[in-house]
């Protein structure tokens, strides 16, 4: 679709006119958003330090850094949406519109109108009780009370290459699917500037691969400008024009995309381009027994019956699952999201009942008492695993509920000292509560919660895929410490491909309930046999080769 036949506005400032699309330094190109000097105080703590950057129409400028560098600080001030007690100076300038001279009532038809905001998880943006197509007209409907907002909705919804009908709830569609809805609420009135805030980091590498595609379209397509917020290099290494890397409050090193992967001149920038390709120092794999095997594992669910005398369909999710697991190996499972990998990973630790199949741990079916204690997981959103009302003396000693003789008194402070230092932390901290922790810290804990018993395997599901980059590489080091030390086995879950190839010796590719190929982790990944695999591996995003620089 043309943005011509769209029927999508662009709602400018120079009397309505699309401004030509272009890349930096294009003839006709102008700056559609200028931040001057911009600063920003929460009561006495300095957040920005003075900050200077420009997008101009239909170019792409990636914002990266890791958490608290003050990225989304920068696009909250953008939009007018900073908290109480923020004090800003400097100017922010939307074409003609200094923005930080502007009172709510004019910000709120500046919000939705003349910039868009896709924010980093699509279902708490979304309301849960109203259709998809609801939320998109009030958006059109806010902003031009004359506007036919159903016939804009569907227009929007086609626009971003969704193709469900818009009386369907964000919960029955997928996680793509949701974000494609939220991005259709961000253009659904045209703006000039299109602010995205960590909009793939939940997703898998195929869907992460069709969003980034969709919004270089949309920007080249309708002439917005794109402000793109992440801490990921690789994300935006093919994506951006632009790249602005900040680092505590403020700019660090700015350039166009290719100056800066071949100069990289500021140490922070080389610091985050070599952890986004860190791999991790692991151990040589022991020859070793069987210890989990998974044996013609099948789990399926009962669908609604599409009315009360038809047959109750069912949903296939495992479809004949068979693999093995040594002991000591570090088996990688990937695949799309809805393959099947969370559904077979309930299945492994006895929480979901299987209809066919045996999956045992060392010859005992995992259901059994003695299984369960062998096996521990660590899961994706350490904050949301761990009671908040409890300190970290309690929370990481809940494993031992699992063992007929859970240690006590100066035993079990032995036990919570020695987890606490053999992931990086100090006794100490059992005395402190979760919220005091950073996310890298919350995820130590979450290991050392799963540490603690000893246990014989451990599923790590997603477990480093929330974590900066930086944060993400010291986490997979201390993983390939606590290997070498305790000669851990584990199976780890994720859809980012470079994270499983730097943590892994062996790698299953899951699709569509099934296993497709099983192999060693690099034979797989340079040399993969089954086109899904390769469809996986050309999806996920790649740094620029580059050399190195002193």
């Amino acid at each position: 679709m043309t943005p011509a036949s769209s029927g999508l506005k662009y709602r400018g400032g120079s009397g309505g006119q699309r401004p030509p699309a272009g890349r930096p330094g294009a003839a006709g190109a102008k700056p559609i958003l200028t931040i001057e000097d911009l600063t920003l105080h929460i009561y006495d703590t300095e957040i920005l330090k003075p900050i200077s950057l420009h997008i101009n129409a239909g170019e792409i400028l990636a914002l990266v850094g890791e958490s608290g560098s003050g990225k989304s600080m920068t696009a909250l001030a953008t939009m007018g949406l900073l908290p109480s007690g923020s004090q800003t100076t400097g100017r922010i300038h939307l074409v003609d519109k200094d923005l930080l001279a502007l009172n709510e009532a004019q910000l709120c038809q500046i919000r939705g109108g003349r910039i868009g905001m896709i924010f980093q998880e699509p279902m708490t943006a979304l309301n849960p009780l109203h259709t998809i197509g609801a939320q998109i007209a009030e958006v059109i409907r806010i902003h031009d009370p004359q506007a036919d907002a159903q016939a804009q909705t569907v227009q929007a919804l086609h626009k971003v290459g969704l193709d469900v009908p818009p009386h369907r709830y964000p919960h029955e569609l997928s996680g793509g699917q949701r974000q494609r809805v939220v991005i259709a609420m961000a253009i659904a009135c045209g703006p000039e500037l299109l602010i995205a805030d960590e909009p793939t980091t939940a997703l898998d590498v195929t869907t992460q691969a069709q969003i980034l595609d969709l919004l270089k379209d949309l920007v080249r397509e309708e002439g917005m400008a794109l402000l793109m917020i992440t801490h990921d290099l690789a994300v935006v290494s093919q994506m951006a024009d632009r790249i602005a890397v900040m680092k505590q409050g403020g700019i660090v090193e700015s350039a166009d995309t290719e100056t800066l992967f071949a100069t990289m001149k500021h140490p922070y920038t080389r610091a985050l381009f070599d952890a986004t390709r860190h791999r991790a120092d692991l151990p040589e794999t022991p020859a070793s027994q069987p210890l989990l095997r998974v044996e013609g594992v099948t789990r399926s669910y009962p669908l609604p019956r599409p009315h009360p005398f038809a047959k109750r369909p069912h949903f296939t999710a495992v479809n004949d699952v068979s693999f093995t697991l040594n002991e000591g190996e570090r088996l990688g499972l990937v695949g799309e999201s809805g393959c099947g990998k969370s559904t077979l990973t309930r299945a492994i630790l006895g929480l979901d009942p299987i209809q066919s199949g045996e999956i045992t741990l060392d010859g005992v079916p995992v259901t059994h008492p003695d299984s369960r204690r062998h096996m521990q997981v660590v899961f994706q959103d350490p904050y949301g695993s761990f009671n908040p009302r409890h300190r970290v003396s309690r929370l990481i000693t809940e494993p031992f509920h699992l063992l007929p003789d859970p240690p006590k008194g100066a035993e079990c402070d032995r036990a919570i000292d020695q987890a606490l230092i053999d992931v990086g932390l100090k006794p100490e901290d059992k005395h402190r509560h979760i919220h005091a922790f950073s996310g890298g810290q919350r995820q130590r804990l979450a290991i050392a919660r799963a540490l603690i018993i000893r246990p014989r395997l451990i599923l790590f599901d997603e477990a480093v895929s929330a974590l900066d980059v930086r944060v993400r590489a010291q986490i997979l080091d201390l993983m390939a410490e606590l290997a070498r030390e305790y000669r851990l086995t584990w199976l780890f879950i994720s859809h980012d491909l470079s994270v499983v190839r730097g943590i892994t010796d062996r790698v299953l590719v899951m699709q569509n309930g099934r296993i497709v190929e099983d192999g060693p982790t690099e034979q797989v990944f340079d040399h993969p046999r089954h086109p899904y695999t390769a469809q996986l591996i050309a999806a996920a995003p790649h740094l620029p080769e580059t050399t190195d620089v002193a």
